[in-house]
């Protein structure tokens, strides 16, 4: 009788064995599955800064060429006409494909900035299928949920 239950208490420990090395198999696979995405994230923070600065950049030529038509606008108060004609509609044109450049660029940055939002979410949530997955590793872990509730201050 006595080694029934001896290869009984054996049989138990080598599936409890099993399960844990099948859990932290799964949580390998998780961690490499969160690195991938952490460095996609990267990627995104980064393609990020870089449109930012192209906003930026953008902008910045717009006010100029802005203030290039507003000076020439200023100095010829009852339109501009003659020699100057030439600069200020090159001017204007100019500063209308810079605003269409600013505008692209505007655009490519919300896009941007909701995918980025989409991965962060998608990573966080799988953080959380991490930790609550790693809870359930160790001797509570294989308990049946009533018995863990009782012996491992868990919630049933």
């Amino acid at each position: 009788m006595r080694w029934i239950v001896r290869l009984a208490v054996l049989a138990i420990a080598f599936a409890a064995v099993r399960e844990i090395q099948q859990r932290r198999e799964v949580l390998v696979s998780m961690g490499d599955d969160l690195r991938g995405q952490r460095r996609a994230i990267d990627d995104a923070e980064t393609e990020m800064d870089s449109t930012d600065r192209s906003t930026d950049d953008a902008e910045q030529r717009v006010k100029e060429l802005d203030a290039q038509i507003t000076a020439m606008e200023r100095e010829h108060p009852d339109g501009v006409w003659g020699s100057a004609r030439p600069e200020y509609e090159r001017l204007v044109a100019e500063r209308n494909d810079a605003a269409a450049i600013y505008n692209d660029s505007i655009a490519r940055q919300r896009r941007l900035h909701d995918d980025y939002k989409a991965q962060v979410d998608r990573h966080n949530e799988r953080v959380a299928d991490a930790n609550s997955y790693a809870a359930g590793i160790g001797p509570c872990g294989l308990l049946p949920e009533w018995l863990r509730a009782r012996f491992c201050h868990e919630p049933e």
